[in-house]
């Protein structure tokens, strides 16, 4: 996360389906922007670090008469890939993206108030070159070599391109009235994007793909909730979205594909002090939604000067689809308190779901046919304490059922269910992709928070989460393989462990901090139906730690605040780590995320 112009960060755990709505099964984190100060402000920054990396941005705050402030930002950051290419013998570019936005707040009177704000974004990502794993059984020289040499190299010919271009505006009007508030929100986002990879890790052309889409989402909420101090608090609300995507493709599988939804919902939520120290919470939202998708393929490399020339005669197609979704679906949640003097317990009854569609990148009709809504039932019990006046201590457990479980599965060309042909298709690379309800999951897990202050100078932080995750039923094609099957990114321990110690020095301020951090191995995208470890590539991501230290000192002055951090990330590790593998059946590659980097921050406001 990039904290700049940011207010504040909610991390909230899923399902959160009764205030935010379909798609929230796993939870939220809602990031709050900060808004027009109404005052002349300035803040500048800029980070300087390994791979050339300059990260450059700033924020102008400035009145617009008594009752109203704009807020101008920009943000640029460039840099060099982490990754050395052996066949280029050089590194390539890597990012170089630019984000400005506007921002004006106004208060049409003491109870109404309006806030616009609109983005424009221009992403260029020339992304670190990845490491072909092999055509399974067999491991390629070049990801053997990156592994002798802690993953630093790759021989990876032609780059994985990756631009992204749009803009976003949003509008908030609130009013307020007889110890009520009513807000509207309306939100736009459009974009396009052009993807090219060709490579896929290795020092060859393997499997070109050259993907374009465009995106467009239009929501509209209502919102009326309480503001008074009474025993008893609500909200409810109206929620409507329109989105339509166009995707195409090729050449190795040229497809043009159409996609709309709209879904729509309506929403409440109340609490209530029902007794001294004790209080209830009961929720509920009801959704509706409609998709529809125009999907068109044709043959294999042959098909995609069809595809360009958007060639739809039926005898040049190798698939014409239209199919359709719709569902409805009441997601329900139920939270008891109870207050005493050093904190709070709770205990909470949720529900949630995905929703449902269709895969629009699939070139058969057995790969583009709807699947159902996944849903989830979570239960959570915890506190919330401080101990003594210079401690606190936080503890959760929780626990999800999930039905109907969602999952990309993808086979290689020559499986029956494919249908798109035998060992040669496999050769080049050819898959199936589908997304499937494959059954049921379940997960439970500890997590705990401690914070220790023995001086006001010095703080010292904990937190610990353990994660057991199982499929209880995989369904296959008739067959249950939840015996094979893991479920994807989820580590059974992670922790951190973190100091910070300020010191008056110099006229200023210098804060000193560390933190050492664990995640366990995890499971990454696999075909667990087809999976054999005797033939199959490594299918996990091993543990890693990483220890990240900086030194921030701060000095006050008549004309502002100056910055200046000198900082080091994984400070003990030197080269890349592997951060996510992908298994087709077909072929295997793996990313890697950089591991030791240093660099200094330099900033200023008022």
């Amino acid at each position: 996360f990039d904290m700049f112009d940011v207010e504040s960060v909610e991390v909230l755990r899923g399902p959160q389906g009764t205030l935010f709505g379909r798609n929230t099964i796993g939870g939220v984190i809602n990031v709050s922007r900060t808004r027009p100060t109404g005052e002349w402000g300035v803040k500048l920054q800029g980070t300087f670090g390994d791979q050339n990396m300059t990260d450059i941005k700033g924020v102008l705050n400035m009145p617009l008469g008594d009752r109203g402030g704009l807020k101008l930002a920009f943000k640029n950051i460039e840099s060099d890939s982490h990754v050395y290419n052996t066949t280029l013998q050089d590194r390539r570019d890597f990012r170089d993206s630019t984000t400005i936005s506007a921002s004006v707040k106004f208060d049409i009177s003491d109870d109404t108030s309006v806030l616009v704000t609109y983005d424009d974004y221009d992403h260029d990502t020339i992304a670190p070159d990845n490491l072909m794993v092999g055509p399974f059984p067999e491991a390629l020289t070049g990801y053997e070599a990156a592994q002798s040499n802690d993953w630093k190299t790759s021989p990876q010919l032609n780059p994985l391109e990756a631009y992204l271009w749009g803009n976003n505006t949003t509008l908030i009007v609130t009013h307020n009235f007889n110890s009520h508030q009513l807000k509207y929100t309306t939100g736009v986002m459009d974009y396009e994007e052009e993807a090219f990879e060709s490579s896929w890790g290795s020092s060859t052309v393997f499997f070109p793909v050259n993907r374009f889409q465009d995106f467009k989402q239009t929501s509209h909420e209502l919102q009326l909730s309480s503001t008074s101090d009474g025993p008893l608090s609500y909200v409810a609300g109206l929620y409507y979205l329109e989105a339509d995507s166009f995707i195409t493709t090729g050449p190795i599988q040229p497809f043009t594909v159409n996609h709309a939804a709209e879904p729509q919902a309506n929403y409440g939520e109340l609490t209530y002090d029902f007794a001294n120290d004790w209080s209830i919470t009961l929720g509920a939202r009801y959704t509706e939604e409609d998709k529809q998708m125009e999907s068109y393929s044709w043959p294999p490399v042959v098909g995609d000067a069809d595809r360009i020339a958007n060639n739809t005669d039926p005898s040049v197609l190798q698939m014409y689809a239209t199919p359709a979704f719709s569902d409805d679906n009441i997601t329900y949640r139920a939270v008891i308190q109870r207050d005493f003097s050093i904190g709070m317990a709770y205990a909470s009854y949720s529900t949630g779901f995905r929703s449902g569609g269709f895969f629009n990148r699939g070139t058969t009709p057995s790969e583009v046919a709807p699947y159902q809504s996944e849903e989830v039932e979570s239960i959570e019990i915890g506190i919330r304490t401080n101990p003594t006046e210079n401690t606190q201590f936080n503890m959760t457990y929780f626990n999800a059922e999930y039905t109907d479980k969602q999952l990309n599965v993808i086979t290689p060309a020559s499986f029956p269910e494919c249908g798109k042909g035998g060992a040669a298709e496999d050769a080049a690379g050819i898959t199936c992709s589908y997304q499937k309800n494959v059954g049921e999951t379940s997960q439970d897990g500890i997590e705990i928070e401690a914070v220790w202050m023995p001086t006001l100078a010095t703080t010292l932080r904990l937190s610990l989460g353990t994660l057991d995750t199982s499929f209880d039923e995989y369904d296959y094609n008739g067959v249950d393989v939840s015996g094979n099957a893991h479920m994807l990114y989820a580590p059974e321990l992670t922790y951190s462990i973190s100091g910070e110690q300020k010191v008056q020095m110099l006229g200023g301020e210098l804060i000193l901090a560390a933190n050492f951090s664990f995640q366990d191995e995890v499971y990454p995208q696999t075909p667990w139906a087809i999976y054999d470890p005797a033939t199959f590539p490594r299918v996990t991501i091993p543990s890693w730690e990483a220890l990240d230290v900086s030194a921030t000192y701060l000095r006050d002055t008549e004309s502002g605040t100056f910055k200046f951090i000198v900082y080091g990330t994984d400070v003990l590790e030197d080269g890349n780590r592997e951060q996510r593998r992908f298994t087709t059946g077909s072929f295997t590659w793996t990313e890697l995320a950089p591991r030791q980097q240093f660099g200094v921050t330099i900033g200023y406001e008022f």
